[in-house]
């Protein structure tokens, strides 16, 4: 399905292509808040004090969990899943319950979500579960409902301090189905260099100046002999199909795709939404390279902005390095009536079986989401603290990553995506249909690719 999904999209859009005007073309932030003072993290060799506060009924005492083993189920690969094995085997060494942990790898988040659909309905199904917000919910009735756990006095956690866009993003209809394990998000690279010597003091505030510095990027291009050349500067668009990029465009100026529990992407909001980025093409202050990536192009010059995510940070360093240059770069959100980025990550499950292991399962989860240890993770994979707390123990780490320390300001501007298990259907329609559009630009509308999207994600659910 993931790859007949382009096709179909590509397919419908070329043949439904209207014959418009040719252009031819070539080729800060908010301050985080400071961290909230929370009660003491229940750590796994420490024992809570005492409170008045009534204890919500958990079925089960903590005296009952020596040698209860935990199954947890993760997507990571590389470094993040090697340092989730460590932690799980920290934890079963140290917790002062007896509580032990067996981690078991899955590929990737895909295969994840077959293999757990298929235990469902077994007694061999995980005990906790680190999955996407939109697979959860299609778990829904077998996940055990984390609003007890999370208010309890002796175990529970502050959700206010958890970003808000991390937290909303699992809980539905007062049932929180999952707790965030880890964030990343899209945004926007920011050649600071390159701007300044375009007359550009600061990083653009608002949708016109950044209109006005991508269109003088694109005008340093054309100063020259070279014909060849001059579509470079501006906005690189991305090369590869991802729902983050045209979601992000989307939501900060007020589009909205599922609406009264459907989704609508021909819409006159999401048209408008949308034509900011598509003016950019169309006026040559955007363009779309026929590379693999946008890296070299960022680093050369040849691209003002770009975007990308955490993971694509280090990789962006080595390409300044490749080309020996020494320019500043930054992270900005996207621009728009309320700029921002668009949070995603996996979180954490409990499914349902007896208190006992419910209750092991959810202190480990617990451990793994303790300031410290939300700092320790952040620190070795790179990408965003799920809690406020952890931020003070990164300051040694921002000020050596400046890029990432730049990502970790915008935190507080951090969006949620629609919360349906159809969204994972859905957000691969929207990454398809946009990466198409500019593919087959200008021989394509924007009206046209949102009414085949339309109609494509209509079929898929039927």
């Amino acid at each position: 399905m993931r790859r007949i999904l382009p096709l179909l999209l590509l397919s419908a859009i070329l043949l439904g292509a209207c014959t418009p005007t040719v252009t031819l073309l070539t080729r800060e932030p908010d301050t985080l808040p400071t961290a909230q003072a929370i009660s003491k993290p229940l750590s796994a060799t420490s024992t809570p004090s005492a409170t008045p506060t009534r204890a919500p009924d958990l079925g089960a005492s903590p005296s009952a969990l020596k040698d209860v083993e935990v199954v947890v189920w993760h997507g990571w690969d590389g470094s993040s899943a090697s340092l989730f094995v460590q932690m799980a085997a920290e934890f079963t060494l140290s917790n002062r319950w007896g509580v032990k942990v067996k981690v078991v790898p899955q590929r990737n988040l895909n295969l994840l979500a077959a293999e757990v659909d298929k235990s469902l309905p077994t007694p061999n199904h995980p005990d906790i579960v680190v999955a996407l917000p939109e697979q959860l919910l299609g778990w829904k009735d077998a996940l055990a409902d984390l609003t007890p756990y999370m208010s309890h006095p002796d175990f529970g956690m502050d959700a206010k301090d958890f970003p808000a866009a991390f937290w909303e993003q699992s809980s539905v209809n007062d049932k929180r189905y999952g707790v965030p394990a880890a964030r990343s998000a899209r945004f926007v690279f920011y050649n600071v260099s390159f701007a300044r010597d375009l007359g550009f003091d600061t990083a653009p505030q608002t949708p016109d100046e950044f209109r006005k510095q991508a269109c003088a990027a694109n005008g340093f291009w054309k100063q020259d002999k070279d014909l060849t050349n001059d579509g470079y500067g501006g906005l690189a668009l991305d090369v590869t199909s991802n729902w983050q990029t045209p979601y992000s465009w989307l939501t900060v100026s007020g589009g909205q795709v599922f609406v009264d529990g459907e989704f609508h992407f021909d819409t006159p909001e999401n048209i408008a939404a949308l034509e900011y980025v598509s003016k950019l093409r169309q006026d040559g202050c955007a363009w779309l390279s026929t590379s693999t990536s946008n890296y070299e192009h960022f680093a050369a010059r040849r691209a003002l902005f770009i975007t990308g995510n955490l993971s694509d940070i280090a990789e962006q360093k080595a390409a300044f390095t490749a080309v020996a240059s020494t320019d500043q770069w930054s992270v900005l959100p996207f621009p728009g009536q309320k700029p921002g980025i668009v949070a995603y990550g996996p979180d954490y499950a409990v499914l349902k079986s007896s208190a006992a292991r419910q209750l092991a399962a959810w202190l480990f989860i617990h451990w793994m989401l303790e300031s410290e240890n939300q700092a320790r993770w952040a620190r070795e994979t790179g990408m965003l603290p799920v809690r406020t707390s952890s931020l003070d123990l990164l300051k040694s780490e921002r000020s050596s990553n400046p890029q990432w320390s730049a990502a970790l300001d915008l935190i507080p501007l951090s969006k949620t995506y629609p919360q349906t298990a159809q969204w994972g259907l859905a957000s691969r329609v929207m990454a398809d249909g946009f990466i198409a559009y500019f593919n087959s630009f200008p021989n394509t509308t924007l009206e046209g690719v949102l009414a085949v999207m339309d109609t494509t994600i209509k079929e898929l659910n039927k």
